[in-house]
C-alpha cells in the first residue's frame, strides 16, 4: 500500500479498508514508559515507509500525545 492510499484510508474513517489493519497493529493496547511516563497506545494515527505515529495516553493524567516509532 502506497503512503498516498494510506492517508486516504485514515482520511476515511472506520469501514475503510485501512482501519481493520490500524486497529490491529500489534503496538496497539501495549503500556510504554517513556521517562517517569505510562503511554497506553490507543490507535494508529499514522503510517509511513520507516515509521508508525500513535495516539497515546498517559494513565496518569489521561492527556493525550502523538508518539512516532522508527
Amino acid at each position: 500500500m502506497s503512503l498516498f492510499q494510506s492517508a486516504l484510508d485514515f482520511l476515511a474513517g472506520p469501514g475503510s479498508s485501512g482501519a481493520a489493519s490500524r486497529d490491529q497493529n500489534d503496538f496497539v493496547g501495549q503500556i510504554v514508559e517513556l521517562g517517569d511516563m505510562k503511554l497506553r497506545i490507543k490507535r494508529v494515527i499514522a503510517e509511513g515507509g520507516f515509521a508508525f505515529v500513535y495516539e497515546a495516553q498517559d494513565m496518569s493524567s489521561g492527556k493525550d500525545y502523538a508518539l512516532k516509532v522508527r
